[in-house]
């Protein structure tokens, strides 16, 4: 008995000598400092799962884990981090760091192409600043507010937040606060066609930047100037400020904003200088190309991030289930003889976790080996054809004619749309994060769907309708019905005949709504109906316009919408088309 104790007063010293604090914060800002984004996403979320973390360092991860995300352009996941530490600072009275998570959240949405949710924060920013009076971060804000209004479009009172900037810039601020905030102005000013006050603050904004020597905003600047006077017909100044702009991103090497740069230069030398506009052009779209290697590269080595820290918290749990086994062991010797039969209970116990924690491991190294294998083989397709497309535009450049070019870019458009449409895919497949359900007017999110799949229709000469008897109110997970109900319109228009049409009904069922998405365009052979849903052999062809199919979509809608509780269901005809529904459950449609 005396070795026994001994044993486990060791084991447990191993422990104690296992569980030394480190500091996780600190690595993932030495990361993010070295550009390492992904190892930064790794060592954060490595310390996020510690099962004892005071609040105070998890929201320091969390800022870091939301810049993180941000460079590696996952705004939404950004966006998530972000909160916490605004929800912190928040019920915590950190008025002074309130601002800063405010001004953030808000950009965060704004770049993630959603301007309408960062409103509030813009505005609750200037409330809270307005109170604290730093006039820096009141200007900040102020900036902010003009940037998401102009962001949907409302450029009057994006202007007037604008004005306000400028002026606390020029009475408490110094000369680069004042160019950057005139320089900002600008934009609401041209929309709103202001063009000689646009002009005039975008001189004061390049005077002090070229004294300044800040190269970013200077580059920034020369662009906004060229597009100023190329609207006013100022076409030798215009081009002027092209050039320099796009010298000054080639040295910054801002490669988003260059090829912005050279698609503006090639439309203004189009008529001057062909040729040279030829190569601006051929230049952009290999800028292109590149820059959507590189997202794509960074969602996939995001992905693997997560899977691995997923794989590590696993790894943890289960060192945490085996320290817990050792100490139940301990105590029970201790107390006497007769728990040890308690032990050996909870040590069976713990044995059936353990395999349990095994098998959900092996399944999600199963599910990864997979999602690489398609990754692997699909995903090289459309890359192939976007290198050929460019190969055969640089080797082909004297030879081809305007509608050779176009033909061209149309294949390699669909080429990279393929690509997202698969990444997007795998990638929400891949995510097991639980989502609450929320309450929304169904025909909305119908209508949006329309709207972000219009242009693919408008393409291909297809009609989309909505028909709905009355509006239909739904509470239940909205991302998940809206991806789905993308997947199915995507394919639907990619299998119509053109001048076809692709119709979404809405109508009342038995306990939900029924959401039925129907083209008439090639139809599904009768003897695949019964695979088109499977993920471990998905169902492959080509679309009526030649456009790949990667197979996931019809998986993983399902997959989607049986998360809610719901179906998804298909009827057609080879020839004649076809009828996807889905149905939702708990419709509050009647309340």
């Amino acid at each position: 008995m005396r070795r026994i104790i001994l044993c486990l007063f060791l084991l447990l010293a191993a422990f104690g000598a296992a569980g030394e604090e480190r500091d996780y914060y600190a690595e993932a800002e030495q990361l993010y400092s070295e550009g390492k984004f992904t190892e930064a996403v790794m060592v954060a979320r490595e310390g996020l799962s510690r099962p004892v973390l005071p609040e105070e360092a998890a929201i320091e991860l969390h800022s870091v884990l939301g810049a993180c995300y941000a460079r590696l352009g996952a705004f939404d996941k950004a966006a998530e981090s972000i909160f916490r530490c605004y929800a912190y600072d928040k019920a915590h009275g950190e008025a002074e760091g309130l601002t800063s998570s405010l001004i953030n959240l808000a950009s965060m949405y704004v770049y993630a192409g959603e301007p309408n949710l960062a409103e509030d924060y813009a505005l609750e920013a200037i409330r809270n600043e307005e109170t604290v009076g730093r006039p820096d971060k009141l200007a900040m804000a102020y900036g902010k507010a003009c940037d998401v209004y102009h962001a949907t479009g409302a450029d009057s009172t994006a202007l007037r937040w604008a004005d306000k900037a400028v002026a606390l810039a020029e009475s408490a601020l110094d000369a680069d606060a004042q160019a950057i905030r005139r320089s900002q102005r600008a934009y609401p000013l041209e929309a709103l066609g202001r063009h000689a006050q646009a002009l005039e603050d975008l001189r004061f904004a390049e005077r002090v930047f070229r004294a300044s020597g800040t190269k970013t905003s200077l580059a920034i600047v020369c662009f906004q100037l060229a597009q100023a006077y190329g609207r006013t017909g100022y076409n030798a100044s215009e081009l002027q400020y092209l050039r320099e702009a796009a010298g000054l991103a080639r040295e910054i090497q801002d490669l988003p904003l260059l090829q912005k740069i050279l698609t503006q230069l090639s439309e203004s030398l189009r008529d001057s200088d062909p040729r040279a506009a030829y190569d601006c052009l051929a230049e952009a779209a290999q800028l292109a190309a590149d820059i959507a290697a590189s997202k794509s590269n960074n969602a996939l080595e995001l992905f693997n991030v997560e899977f691995e820290t997923a794989r590590r918290e696993q790894t943890i749990a289960l060192q945490e289930m085996d320290l817990q086994r050792h100490r139940r062991r301990l105590s029970a010797l201790l107390v006497i003889l007769g728990i040890l039969l308690i032990a050996a209970v909870a040590t069976g116990v713990s044995g059936v976790r353990l395999r349990r924690s095994e098998r959900n491991l092996k399944q999600s190294n199963d599910q990864k080996d997979f999602l690489f294998r398609v990754i692997s083989h699909d995903i090289r397709s459309p890359a192939v054809a976007q290198l050929r497309g460019i190969q055969m535009l640089r080797g082909n450049a004297d030879k081809l004619d305007a509608a050779g070019m176009k033909d061209a870019f149309l294949q390699m458009e669909r080429a990279a749309g393929a690509e997202v449409e698969l990444i997007e895919n795998v990638l929400r497949w891949a995510q097991r994060k639980p989502v609450e359900p929320v309450r929304f007017v169904l025909n909305e999110m119908v209508r949006e769907a329309l709207q972000q799949l219009a242009e693919s229709a408008a393409l291909k000469e297809v009609r989309l309708r909505l028909d709905a008897p009355r509006e239909f109110v739904v509470s239940t997970i909205r991302s998940n019905v809206l991806l789905a109900l993308r997947n199915l319109l995507s394919n639907a228009i990619k299998f119509s005949r053109r001048g076809g049409e692709v119709v979404v009904r809405l109508e009342e069922a038995p306990g939900g709504v029924r959401l039925a998405v129907s083209d008439r365009g090639i139809g599904i052979p009768a003897d695949r109906l019964d695979s088109i849903f499977s993920l471990e052999s998905p169902f492959r062809r080509t679309g009526t316009d030649g456009e790949p199919s990667n197979g996931l979509g019809l998986p993983i809608s399902r997959h989607l919408v049986e998360e809610i509780g719901g179906t998804l269901t298909c009827t057609s005809a080879e020839g004649e088309g076809s009828t996807f529904i889905i149905f939702i459950p708990e419709s509050h449609g009647n309340r």
